[in-house]
């Protein structure tokens, strides 16, 4: 009796065990761990790298011209004086679609962080190619990543580059626009300070040393060596994803003519269009612009409209070249770190001011100033002083290298020798402010048509958001004879093809196309195409809490 009771008890204990055993196994089977904890792991990055065919997403979804890169400066940006493309010299790079290598760093992500799940969320605008995108995002990660949950977040594009700068998001699908001609436009963002750098988490001493160290080369070659090493680097560490560098299908009515359509910077410029038998160019938007305000804003919608409203020392021409803006002349010191900007003085601001070096010399300021918290306050780096006192090493602007010697003369300091900020002036973070109206204005400065200020070829006459805006001939603008059209009617259409319908239905006169109706227009007269300085990709956030 005493045997059996003891192997009785020996077997209830045996079974006791077992499913306590048993218990812990399916409890580890099904750990799970957030995506913050995952995105911190560069296995983890790297995975989720590797596991997304980019060449569907340009084959199948955009089908127009736009190619898929696995690095984030694109081709035909930068050229050097032999001729060569920053590409060329600083080869291919970054991580391409290769499946079993990605599992395989999942795999080592699931070791090393002890997980069998993870959810993440995708963050995408409500326009309906991005939509599609974070869809087939999903559909890639949840079929080749083991355990892994995708959830997508469209909301409307305003939101989205709020959420995408307060770093609310897991992995945001977002673009980068050149806005000058030169692979520092890109890799800078990536610095501590940089826009995507403080979204993304990425902080690299190494990165950082290898952007200061091209800046300060002499010679544009080791210039551009140093920043390929960077930009390797960057990719490395897989906070950015490359998906594919851009290009653009369109069609336009047969009437129109003088568009200027810029690789870089503010994309569409109408000073110079005209629509022959018309007064006026009828056009979509997928989003109304977020802001008007130069200091503060980050997107190309929101530059392409300042650019025609706007105007700044320089302009960009139809053929690419730097022509006359506010300034009417300018000359560089032989090293090229002094810049004497002479402005004309004809020019008003809409409100019947004259526009002076004043207005520019505040703007900077003001962009620099820590207060501003502008996310574009790094372009100005190359200013004496602008970098310590944007990041609140020197609390006086003063210190700051740009100077209105006289009402219409503006000098500019640089730290090093940059052979094309004349270019650079074209950019709309650095069009001018007038003083009085925005410290008036305070924060509505920029967010209606009434709180706007306006000295470009056109001024912004209705602004009814997510539903149409209109520019309408500055008739105090300097050039307005240059100036064709009468105004300029944009309404924001988010639904994929109903801007076609519009275009077919002769309401608007141009109108960007997606895949869907290249096949339909791509033989006929209205078609065009365009290879823009931008590249789309996924930003992984590897510092969310």
């Amino acid at each position: 009796m005493i045997l059996k009771k003891y192997v009785s008890t020996m077997t209830l204990i045996t079974l006791m065990t077992s499913s306590i055993l048993v218990g812990c196994s399916s409890q580890d089977e099904n750990k799970v761990i957030n995506s913050s904890e995952l995105l911190k792991n560069k296995d983890a990055r790297l995975a989720i790298s590797m596991a997304v065919d980019k060449s569907e997403i340009t084959s199948v979804i955009l089908n127009n011209g736009s190619n898929p890169v696995n690095y984030y400066t694109p081709e035909g940006l930068a050229i050097n004086d032999e001729g060569k493309d920053y590409r060329e010299i600083a080869g291919n790079m970054g991580s391409g679609y290769d499946l079993k290598e990605a599992k395989e760093h999942w795999e080592k992500a699931k070791k090393e962080l002890n997980f069998d799940k993870v959810t993440i969320e995708v963050l995408t605008s409500d326009v309906e190619s991005s939509k599609r995108v974070g869809e087939f995002f999903q559909s890639q990660l949840q079929k080749n990543l083991d355990g892994m949950t995708v959830e997508i977040k469209q909301v409307p594009f305003k939101q989205k580059q709020q959420l995408e700068a307060q770093g609310d998001y897991d992995l945001v699908y977002s673009s980068w626009v050149a806005d000058y001609p030169d692979p520092l436009t890109f890799l800078e963002t990536f610095t501590t300070t940089g826009k995507f750098g403080v979204n993304s988490g990425y902080d690299s001493k190494d990165y950082n040393s290898l952007i200061e160290e091209g800046k300060t080369s002499s010679n544009i070659n080791d210039s551009w060596k140093k920043y390929a090493k960077a930009e390797e680097l960057l990719l490395s560490d897989a906070f950015i994803m490359p998906l594919f560098q851009s290009s653009s299908a369109y069609i336009q009515k047969p009437y129109v003519d003088g568009i200027t359509i810029i690789p870089y910077g503010a994309k569409y410029a109408y000073k110079w269009a005209s629509a022959e038998g018309k007064n006026e160019l009828n056009l979509t938007s997928t989003s109304d612009i977020p802001s008007l305000d130069m200091s503060r804003s980050t997107d190309s919608l929101s530059f392409s409209a300042a650019n025609n409203v706007m105007e700044g020392l320089v302009r960009v021409d139809n053929d690419g070249k730097v022509v006359e803006g506010i300034a009417k002349s300018w000359e560089a010191s032989e090293d090229k770190k002094t810049w004497t900007f002479n402005l004309r003085e004809d020019s008003k601001w809409s409100n019947g001011d004259k526009v002076t070096a004043n207005d520019f010399e505040y703007a900077f300021k003001r962009t620099l100033n820590p207060e501003t918290a502008s996310q574009y306050g790094f372009i100005m780096y190359d200013i004496i002083g602008a970098q310590d006192y944007n990041i609140g090493k020197t609390k006086e602007a003063k210190g700051v290298g740009v100077k209105a010697l006289d009402d219409y003369t503006l000098e500019i300091k640089l730290n090093r020798p940059v052979s094309y900020f004349d270019r650079l002036m074209a950019f709309p973070v650095f069009f001018p402010q007038n003083e009085k109206f925005v410290e008036n204005q305070g924060d509505k400065y920029g967010t209606t048509k009434e709180s706007t200020l306006y000295n470009g070829p056109f001024t912004l006459t209705k602004w009814k958001l997510d539903d149409v805006y209109i520019m309408t001939k500055n008739q105090n603008y300097w050039d307005e004879n240059s100036v064709k059209l009468e105004s300029v009617n944009t309404k924001i259409v988010k639904e994929g093809s109903a801007d076609i319908n519009l275009y077919e239905n002769g309401d608007i006169d141009f109108v960007g196309i997606t895949n869907e109706f290249i096949d339909k227009y791509k033989d006929t007269d209205e078609f065009s195409t365009s290879k823009n300085a931008t590249t789309f990709f996924m930003l992984i956030n590897g510092n969310k809490e």
